[in-house]
């Protein structure tokens, strides 16, 4: 099965915001994927429409299609816009479960209110318990990184409480393929809690890329992640979209 992975749509922040979520939309959609994730800050603004646009491009793909918020989200408007998909029924926390083609999602809402980084901690037991199920193996994404970049100023807001975060995952009863994120505007791989890590690039715009003071501005497309997954194996591709 295919899993496509958005993150960082900031409409309403980046003017050409929608235009650019277009362009993966379109080109998303010939490719038919069972199940869409989309890893936070889906608007910047807070405008109920700004949220109703991500939507309504969403549903075109004709897919199943599960979010979690960023740091740059409006949670009252997100869960207006979306709630009744997922079953929120207040503002905290908005996670999220499903599963497609014996796989499942499970998105987690560690955004802490008027802050850029993330907290781990108020959703461990509930993660805890989603991993005890005897459920098919799981995919987890979330939006600020568990994981350090390396990338000069990208781990100044990532998500706090990674070591109980990696215990719970590493302990789970339950299979998990991997963990995934947005929020750094870059698109990498690593290793968290044994397993593989990755991060998807920005569909609204991308960060420089400087490691160690090194580096240079670089003008990117928008782009997004596919997880393939076959046979219990997890092979994710990065695609940018010109």
């Amino acid at each position: 099965m295919i899993i496509a992975q958005l993150s960082d749509i900031h409409v309403g922040g980046a003017k050409d915001a929608l235009t650019r979520l277009d362009r993966v939309v379109n080109w998303l959609r010939a490719l038919r994927p069972d199940l869409v994730i989309v890893s936070g800050d889906l608007a910047e603004d807070g405008a109920a429409a700004s949220y109703l646009a991500v939507r309504e491009r969403l549903e075109s793909l004709g897919a199943p299609f599960f979010v979690v918020p960023g740091n740059a989200d409006d949670r009252s408007v997100l869960r207006s816009t979306f709630g009744e998909l997922y079953g929120w029924t207040d503002d905290r926390p908005l996670n999220v479960v499903g599963e497609c083609d014996d796989v499942r999602v499970i998105g987690l809402d560690v955004t802490v209110r008027g802050a850029h980084h993330g907290d781990a901690a108020p959703v461990l037991e509930w993660l805890g318990e989603q991993l005890n199920t005897g459920g098919a193996p799981a995919l987890i994404f979330l939006h600020q990184n568990p994981f350090m970049t390396g990338i000069d100023g990208g781990d100044l807001a990532h998500c706090i409480n990674q070591e109980p975060l990696s215990l719970v995952i590493g302990r789970a009863p339950d299979v998990v393929l991997g963990i995934t994120c947005g929020h750094v505007h870059r698109a990498l791989s690593t290793r968290f809690a044994g397993l593989p890590a990755t991060m998807a690039p920005s569909v609204a715009r991308a960060i420089p890329l400087h490691l160690d003071g090194r580096g240079s501005q670089l003008n990117e497309p928008p782009g997004l992640l596919l997880h393939h997954v076959r046979e219990g194996i997890m092979v994710s591709h990065v695609v940018a979209v010109a």
